[in-house]
């Protein structure tokens, strides 16, 4: 027998879900049991062993005249239900699924009005044993429309001796009409508390040694689902306990630990260490979607945590996880990627050169996790406003050229506006040489075709990602730069990045839309160059909260 099966709940006061706990107590209390009953909730997280609790309990002999009066007499004379007796015979049968007092039927399999038919005969006869005989139709949102017709009438009317309990994980699929019939439960996912203190009690029960941080990974793991947290530990216990590496092993690596490192290297602006990490992932063919789902579940906990909706400290600030959130949503994961887990690394290094670029290439301040230094930058920064402003008033004509470069990338993170004095007038004067390279005129007099692509860039990735969506991230993580009328030059920093925009059917793909968009043909050509320099994380001033100034607080 299954440790799952073996440590079922055998009382209501057993269950590890205090909400469904308190309402079944309710009931007991007021001596009033529902004939019929709609159990909603996630998988694993109760709703057939209560249902087995319910059938022992209304057959258990200490609650027998209360049944009478409940289901036979008048409800004058009602009292509360006792807990029945997980000793007796006839009770370890009905946990075990044994006796025909708790009879579970499959509505997935038996969905049709003819199974309906069969059941209404069924329930005509009365139990052999006991007094009341509990039908769970477990996920009923799987019937026809005409068996949920037919179940209908036996729910209005159903006999003196039968308790009717549907069990659905989709109670959006179970008709208004059926719901309306029904006393509705709802069973709620476990959290990662109560799971790992059902495992402790298991484990202690069977003399297994355990690390509390590997119960805590098969918790997140089992996705507030109690048997499948159970089955994971079954699996995962061998001779020396249920340890990490036992873990490890047996399931797979830890998920989490892989989106700490990669959030990381992405706050160190490591796109190295970023590259490194899906490169790992792929080599390891990790799942997507399992990964994917621990990544976004891991950032929306630090923001419950961070609002202390949830207990424990977030990983990352709240400014962090809301701009993670906001940006790596946008990814369209329903695209089926020629390289796994390319969506998500491409907008991640975008992020960071956009990070990178907004802070400033001379940037000393140190890493972006020593939270010192960026106080030390933030206070040198706000004694110092007073002088840019001068500086910036003299210097207008950079300041424009400026604005144009960081428009580019002011959907997702504002531009700063202080820097420390040498450093922003070194800025402004790199600024300005790129620029002025950019306008250079070809022989025939007047801008290069490709200067026109470098100006209308943004426009000629809303047209490419309108055709290819993956092959616009592409696209987007190079820089394009001005070259011989009638071709364009797009520096990429990685060779997986060059290799995939000179394959022929993208390459062709990429110069119709540059037509398209200047009603002109012009050729592109892709070349592989050095990443830029390492730039430090420097943080905004607290004072500025709104969403366009979330990448600059969150990363910079």
């Amino acid at each position: 027998m299954s440790w799952f099966l073996k440590y079922r709940p055998k009382k209501i006061k057993d269950l590890d879900l205090t909400d469904v706990r308190d309402s079944f107590l309710t009931m007991m209390k007021s001596g009033k049991i529902p004939q019929t009953m709609l159990f909603a909730g996630p998988k694993g997280t109760g709703k057939t062993s209560t249902s087995r609790i319910i059938g022992a309990m209304l057959n258990d002999p200490t609650n027998e005249e209360n049944v009478e009066s409940l289901f036979f007499g008048d409800q004058t004379k009602l009292k509360s239900f006792k807990e029945p007796n997980s000793k007796l015979a006839f009770a370890k049968r009905v946990y075990q699924g044994k006796s025909f007092v708790v009879q579970e039927i499959d509505a997935a399999s038996n969905r049709g009005i003819d199974d309906i038919r069969q059941l209404k005969d069924r329930i005509a006869l009365p139990p052999q044993e006991g007094k009341m005989a509990v039908y769970i139709l477990d996920e009923v949102h799987m019937l026809t429309n005409q068996a949920f017709n037919a179940l209908l009438k036996i729910l209005e009317e159903p006999p003196q001796h039968v308790v009717f309990i549907l069990a659905t994980t989709e109670l959006h699929k179970v008709p208004a009409t059926i719901v309306s019939r029904c006393s509705t439960i709802s069973f709620r996912k476990a959290t990662i508390e109560e799971i790992c203190q059902r495992l402790e009690k298991i484990l202690k029960k069977e003399k297994v040694n355990y690390e509390t941080e590997a119960l805590e990974q098969i918790a997140q793991r089992a996705d507030g689902s109690f048997r499948d947290a159970v089955k994971l530990v079954e699996l995962a216990s061998q001779a020396d306990g249920v340890t990490i590496s036992q873990l490890q092993a047996v399931i797979g690596g830890s998920a989490e630990a892989r989106v700490k490192a990669l959030v990381k290297a992405v706050l160190a602006k490591d796109e190295g260490k970023v590259v490194g990490i899906f490169n790992d992932l792929r080599q390891e063919n990790f799942n997507e979607d399992y990964f994917y789902q621990t990544f976004f579940s891991l950032l929306h906990q630090s923001l419950l945590r961070a609002f202390s909706i949830e207990k424990g400290e977030p990983f990352v600030n709240q400014a962090v996880a809301h701009f993670l959130l906001k940006e790596l949503l946008k990814i369209d994961l329903s695209i089926v990627s020629p390289i796994p887990f390319l969506p998500m690394e491409l907008v991640l290094i975008e992020i960071i050169q956009r990070a990178r670029t907004n802070s400033g290439s001379g940037s000393d301040s140190g890493s972006g996790s020593d939270k010192k230094n960026i106080k030390k930058s933030i206070d040198k920064k706000n004694k110092t406003s007073k002088k840019k402003a001068k500086k910036k008033a003299k210097n207008e004509e950079l300041k424009v050229i400026d604005k144009k470069v960081i428009d580019l990338i002011k959907n997702t993170s504002s531009k700063e506006e202080g820097k420390e004095e040498g450093k922003e007038e070194n800025e402004k004067v790199e600024v300005l040489e790129d620029n002025k390279s950019l306008g250079t005129k070809d022989p025939a007099g007047g801008f290069s075709l490709s200067q026109k692509i470098c100006d209308e860039w943004a426009k000629l990735l809303q047209i490419v990602a309108a055709e290819n969506s993956t092959l616009a991230a592409l696209l987007r993580s190079g820089k394009p730069k001005s070259g011989l009328n009638g071709t364009a030059e797009v520096e990429v920093y990685y060779s997986f990045h060059l290799e995939q925009l000179r394959q022929p059917k993208y390459k062709k793909l990429i110069e119709e839309c540059g037509s398209r968009l200047l009603g002109n043909h012009i050729n592109f050509e892709f070349v592989l160059t050095d990443p830029p320099a390492k730039a430090e994380l420097i943080e905004v001033p607290a004072k500025t909260k709104k969403l366009e100034t979330l990448a600059e607080e969150a990363l910079m």
